[in-house]
């Protein structure tokens, strides 16, 4: 599996949309560098979550709740989306984490859970929710 790209908005450390591009590098070699606390383990947490629905902490296995980003807006949707290659074939998952959200029709003080939603999108375009996301990821 090859890393193609990496969207963020509202996860973890990262409130706005982010992108990164595992492509321009001229080399097979990455490097994820920062300051303690510039959101590296983040980056990591995302294209784990993507994959299998938690953080990538072996003793803290972060879902829902703790992925939403504390410093995002309750109206900000929080998503995580990962591109990558297996050979040839490039694959798409996008998976929003269950996250709190302002009400739409009660008091707009009010908050309100939404549960999480994870896609799979095929070379061909076939799109699977998360009922055979499990089957076809295990296939890669």
């Amino acid at each position: 599996m090859k890393p193609i790209y990496l969207e963020m908005e509202a996860f973890g450390s990262y409130s706005e949309k982010t992108v990164i591009d595992f492509t321009k590098p001229s080399q097979n070699l990455f490097l994820i560098s920062g300051d303690t606390g510039a959101g590296k383990t983040t980056i990591f947490d995302a294209m784990v979550f993507a994959l299998y629905g938690e953080g990538s902490s072996n003793t803290d296995k972060k879902e829902g709740f703790n992925l939403q980003s504390q410093f995002a807006s309750l109206d900000q949707t929080p998503i995580v989306k990962f591109c990558f290659k297996d050979g040839e074939d490039e694959y798409e998952i996008i998976r929003i984490p269950k996250h709190k959200r302002k009400a739409k029709r009660k008091a707009k003080s009010d908050i309100v859970t939404e549960n999480g939603k994870v896609e799979l999108i095929l070379p061909n375009g076939q799109s699977y929710e998360e009922k055979i996301l499990k089957k076809k990821l295990g296939k890669l």
